[in-house]
């Protein structure tokens, strides 16, 4: 990080601070997409950052790198008395993964897995660490955030095993983890939300038990779209078509249909026989379209849908809660909707 990068870094969160009238000041017109107005503090981090490399102008370990020291700015700080853990599980299969457990561990609590964001080339069990936290905390549950293989290193279906990998060490301990079977959640956000709704779609294939329901945050559910929000929100922070273009080219192998419903869950022949889904997508993001038209399509298959658009924020936002307070209010709204779910 270069001086300049060292000064705007500590500058950037004090300026957050300030009242929402100065900050329209200084952000200048607010930006529109489709009815839709941007949080000015969206809006004044984008222009921030307009002046340096985008994801897809660098190559992959550059921009894991590039990404870590953002979201390490943008992540609010741990919930308080989550102790954590980091550990590899599986046996053939190894998988690392962070375990956050919340203050009060008396009695069987609920389990949540999950699974980050990055176009299956970026972020890392640092990259949500604050929302993973912050479920542990206020649903009181046991949470395994997975580091799952990435491309181009190992490109998919890598992280799909990986995440059944997860998913069957959870189901084997839940007694030493100390979590109650029949409250499973399994969640993730873009990339890891894709890896959700697939591994629901898994389960039911081979008829294994659901979770308790699934949690979908702007997720990328079909790899073929190319109109809606993918034309109007092409260029929008921090996610532009242009980026989800070379996550492509680095996470699927030579010759793989991105519509094989295996990367695509939206194009499925078949979407119903899944865990009840929280569906929650963002007003400034390519995703949001086909994150909308999952939720419907769900719910038209007859699956329970709990589905909303957060109007002014922007992909990735669970990262961002230490920067936006509106994010930070999404994740309240998502921890809020989990818990109606896990209520006998």
């Amino acid at each position: 990080m270069t001086m300049k990068e060292r000064i705007q870094a500590k500058i950037a969160p004090q300026v957050m601070k300030l009242p929402d009238r100065v900050l329209r000041k200084l952000a200048g017109d607010p930006v529109v997409v489709d009815g839709r107005t941007l949080d000015v503090r969206i809006q004044l981090a984008a222009a921030q950052s307009s002046d340096g490399p985008s994801i897809a102008d660098l190559e992959p370990t550059a921009a894991r790198a590039v990404a870590a020291e953002s979201f390490a700015l943008t992540n609010a700080k741990r919930a308080a008395g989550v102790a954590t853990h980091d550990l590899v599980v599986g046996a053939g299969n190894q998988v690392p993964v962070r375990i956050y457990r919340p203050a009060v561990t008396d009695g069987l609590r609920p389990g949540v897995m999950f699974m980050h964001q990055g176009g299956f080339v970026i972020g890392d069990l640092d990259t949500c660490d604050s929302f993973c936290s912050r479920v542990a905390a206020e649903l009181g549950a046991v949470v395994i955030s997975v580091d799952y293989r990435m491309g181009p290193e190992h490109r998919f279906p890598a992280a799909a095993v990986d995440a059944d990998t997860v998913w069957a060490w959870i189901n084997d301990s839940t007694d030493s983890l100390g979590i109650d079977p029949t409250k499973l959640v399994v969640a993730g956000d873009s990339a890891g939300a894709q890896m959700t709704a697939a591994m629901c779609q898994r389960l039911r294939a081979t008829g294994a038990a659901q979770p308790a329901v699934q949690v979908l945050v702007y997720p990328y559910v079909d790899a073929t779209a190319s109109e809606g929000s993918m034309v109007s929100c092409a260029d929008a922070f921090p996610l532009t078509a242009a980026t989800m273009d070379w996550f492509q080219s680095h996470s699927l192998p030579d010759g793989f249909d991105p519509g094989d419903p295996s990367m695509s869950p939206a194009l499925t022949d078949q979407l119903g026989d899944v865990a009840p889904a929280i569906v929650v997508t963002a007003g400034f993001d390519p995703l949001r379209d086909q994150g909308m038209a999952f939720a419907v399509a769900l719910r038209d298959a007859g699956v329970e849908v709990t589905d909303r658009c957060e109007d002014s924020l922007c992909h990735s936002f669970l990262a961002l809660d230490g920067l936006v307070p509106e994010a930070a209010a999404a994740t309240d709204h998502i921890i809020a909707d989990i818990a109606r779910h896990l209520r006998p």
